[in-house]
């Protein structure tokens, strides 16, 4: 009995061991929220498939997003065949006679760059057209997936706190289908959940993902489901949930022809103010006369969405509700597409009731935040480029649920009367914008919405403020709103694209340094810690950042150099420079005058 009463009593503490091991272990790694991110306008992994493989050009590249552009001989003899003579003789008599080569170019351009992704009349891809769905998360992706992931959405840091097995991508094609999309992003939500066991996800809509986003709200809304059922957090990220002004304005009024802009800054707007690229464009198109560059841009914008982009729901998805009525009339009214039209009008609804969504899934204890980039003019190819506050792309008013703000470089009036104001506790809580561009209290959630002036939408990713907001947001639960770190998150920031800048510091800190001089190693070690010094700081100063900036760059170009050398950015500058100022002095002094017609043009001075 002794025996047996010690074997038992060795069991039950060999059982008592494994259950405290069992507990400290589970104990000491904190359980996360598995988060799906939702990428933005052409950011996720899609192919163009042929008999069930995927596509590749006559180089044998894949024919891949954004654009599965492909020149090869077909599209090369359609050039030769049907735009060569039009073009020649444009040129030769400077007359687009019937505007032929305008017609042709923008149909060969827009196929080109359209052909493979366009949809039929009930919003179905005519060609193979699909995305790469992960089966996992994305530690279980091929390395270059992953680095395409980080490339749009660099969130190493998040792998360090919760681990790669908790971040998913669900990638979708831009161009496609809406209601399918919703519908495809809902099965993937319970994918996760059944792939991680957890009980909720998070989402991170990205861009055209917070337009999903609201499809998706409209589906659980159909089903009679509670978002709440499957959604922990969603941190809107830069969102177009009422669509993208420079979409909206492509498709009501086409490109903007004012020769004040489109000889000036439209195309530097587009490529970035100091890129020469966008000057010599200006150089050129004085190749042609104004009124044929004028029927060029009408002539692509009409190909563009006629031909193609009409056919694609998601893509009216970032149509804004206040120009989807004459959107719609404009393209949606022929007879043949009334299934189109009825696709479009269901999101225009999931659009409309959008807050509703918002606010219902915040009743029923979804948290929701908010990332809003501001006070970057929209690109200048579009009409309203000088009637909104945007982020280049998506109007404040679209990104900020309701914001109300005056366009860029303005200030809010002293007579300025709110139209409504959501803020929780108006007496105790300061919402002011430090620069007085924006009533932030108009928008739905100014508790939980976060603003970061002067940042472009196309280079939000390259903040690593937001990036590390994201993160923290995602992983620590008392992070419940604006209030929770002002000190570290306040609510009002500002741009600071350091992606590249952090990339070559980390090469830098690696480098052998017994090479080098000991007073260019004590300067380099000096740039490393005063640009660590300012990422450490999460409050963004802007001086700060360029003068780390700058004292790295310049220790950076000596050692990999010499300091005789003029580095490829000094050339890119002194390019910049002779561009823009040969660019500026031809409009200064012959407007929009074609090369052709300068003589004429001082013929009529002399007279």
């Amino acid at each position: 009995m002794k025996k047996i009463k010690k074997v038992l009593a060795v069991v039950l503490a060999l059982v008592l061991v494994v259950s405290c091991v069992s507990v400290l272990g589970y104990s000491a790694k904190k359980e996360y929220v598995p988060t799906i991110i939702i990428p933005g306008l052409f950011q996720s992994e899609t192919y163009a498939y042929e008999n069930g493989e995927i596509a590749c050009d006559a180089n044998g590249t894949p024919l891949a997003a954004p654009f599965y552009v492909s020149i090869g001989e077909k599209e090369i003899t359609d050039l030769v065949t049907n735009a060569l003579i039009p073009i020649t003789r444009m040129f030769i008599s400077q007359e687009d006679k019937d505007q032929l080569a305008a017609k042709e170019v923008s149909r060969i351009l827009a196929g080109i760059l359209m052909g493979k992704q366009r949809s039929d009349a009930n919003g179905e891809f005519i060609d193979d057209v699909r995305p790469a769905v992960y089966q996992g998360s994305v530690a279980t992706i091929e390395d270059y997936q992953l680095e395409g992931v980080l490339a749009d959405f660099p969130v190493q840091e998040y792998f360090e706190i919760a681990g790669m097995e908790y971040l998913y991508v669900f990638n979708y094609v831009s161009t496609g289908n809406m209601i399918q999309t919703a519908k495809d992003l809902y099965d993937y939500i319970q994918f996760v959940k059944k792939d991680t066991g957890a009980d909720k996800v998070n989402l991170v809509p990205v861009s055209q993902g917070g337009s999903i986003t609201n499809g998706l709200m409209k589906y659980y809304d159909e089903q009679g489901i509670s978002l709440s059922r499957d959604i922990n957090r969603i941190v809107f990220t830069v969102p177009a949930l009422d669509g993208a002004a420079l979409l909206g304005d492509c498709y009501r009024y086409g490109f903007n022809k004012n020769a004040d802009v489109l000889y000036t800054s439209a195309m530097p707007s587009v490529i970035g103010y100091e890129n020469y690229l966008g000057y010599v464009i200006n150089i050129l198109m004085r190749l042609m006369p104004k009124a044929d560059i004028d029927n060029l841009l009408d002539c692509i914008a009409e190909a563009m969405v006629v031909d193609y982009l009409r056919y694609s729901t998601l893509l009216w998805g970032l149509i804004p509700s206040g120009d989807y009525p004459a959107c719609r009339e404009k393209y949606l009214s022929e007879p043949g597409l009334e299934e189109i039209a009825r696709q479009a009008d269901w999101y225009y609804d999931a659009q409309l009731n959008s807050e509703e969504y918002i606010l219902q899934a915040i009743e029923d204890g979804v948290k929701v935040f908010d990332i809003v980039d501001t006070n970057v003019e929209l690109y200048q190819l579009a009409v309203s480029h000088d009637k909104q506050n945007c982020d280049g792309i998506i109007h404040v008013d679209s990104t900020s649920m309701g914001a109300y703000s005056v366009n860029v470089g303005e200030k809010l009036p002293a007579d300025y009367v709110p139209s409504r104001n959501n803020c929780s506790d108006p007496a105790n809580h300061d919402h002011t914008d430090p620069e007085g561009i924006m009533d932030v209290c108009a928008g739905l959630l100014p508790e939980h919405t976060f603003y970061f002036s002067g940042q472009n939408h196309a280079t939000t990713a390259s903040n690593d403020v937001i990036m590390t907001l994201i993160i923290q947001l995602l992983t620590d639960d008392s992070f419940t709103s604006v209030h929770s770190y002002p000190d570290k998150f306040p609510q009002f920031n500002y741009s600071r694209e350091t992606k590249t800048l952090r990339e070559d510091v980390d090469y830098m800190r690696d480098y052998d340094t017994s090479t080098l001089t000991p007073e260019a190693a004590a300067e380099l070690e000096g740039a490393i810690q005063q640009v660590d010094e300012m990422l450490a700081n999460k409050v963004v100063d802007v001086d700060e950042f360029k003068a780390a900036s700058d004292r790295f760059y310049a220790i950076k170009g000596q050692i990999d150099n010499g300091e005789a050398v003029i580095t490829e950015k000094g050339i890119n500058r002194v390019l910049y420079i002779l561009t823009k100022t040969i660019s500026d002095v031809l409009y200064l002094i012959y407007g929009d005058t074609a090369f052709s017609e300068m003589g004429i043009f001082w013929l009529d001075k002399i007279k």
